[in-house]
């Protein structure tokens, strides 16, 4: 669910890791942010299961309608073992189950390619290690494919709530519908099956890190 993504016109103090999606008309960070208003997920006390912050990202519009994965505000955390856990608030619901499970799955597929992102191969073993990478992606897509995908609870805020998981391997991902838009969480499955995930007002979490500006 990882997409390239376009600094606003504008950005705000702080807003060198926040950045947003434009389309043929740019948008200022102010309308980004007003069309995303409303809560946010992020781990609680990171520090807790030996998590750092590790990449901010708002992705947006100011008008139109987009799949569900374009409009998102991620949280990316790195464990001090250098394992990557994803926690992602979709501005909207997916239009049916099928668009769910597509989320979830991509979610997956882009928590058990994160190793691969990290090689950087020499020059000379540029060709073999595309090949390499290719296979290796292929195999990631074929299985997660074919996972089945399970209808059970995530906690949210303390509370249980529904969601759609599954997993590979020793990684997971989960679809949470809250209200009005959804989380993704994508990741190890020990960490997913222990972190706290909590929500928060967007302007809340975006005051924490920059001058009050709102």
């Amino acid at each position: 669910m990882h997409q390239p993504d376009q600094q606003p016109e504008e950005p705000a103090p702080g807003a060198d890791e926040r950045e947003t999606r434009t389309g043929s008309t740019p948008v200022t960070w102010e309308q980004v942010v007003a069309r995303f208003e409303g809560v946010v997920a992020e781990v609680d006390d990171p520090l807790t299961w030996g998590l750092d912050l590790d990449e901010e990202t708002l992705t947006g519009a100011a008008h139109g309608a987009h799949d569900p994965a374009e409009e998102r505000f991620l949280r990316s955390y790195v464990s001090f073992t250098g394992e990557t856990l994803d926690v992602e608030t979709l501005r909207v619901l997916a239009a049916h189950d099928e668009q769910a499970e597509d989320i979830v799955r991509t979610a997956l597929s882009g928590a058990l390619a994160a190793p691969l992102h990290a090689d950087d191969p020499a020059d000379d073993d540029f060709l073999d290690s595309y090949q390499e990478y290719r296979a290796a992606m292929r195999a990631i897509v074929e299985e997660v494919d074919v996972a089945h995908v399970a209808r059970t609870t995530f906690a949210v805020d303390g509370e249980p709530c529904a969601c759609l998981h599954v997993a590979v391997r020793e990684h997971a991902a989960v679809y949470v519908p809250l209200e009005d838009r959804a989380l993704v969480v994508s990741g190890p499955s020990d960490l997913l099956a222990r972190v706290d995930v909590v929500t928060r007002p967007l302007r809340n979490i975006l005051q924490d890190e920059a001058e009050p500006r709102f």
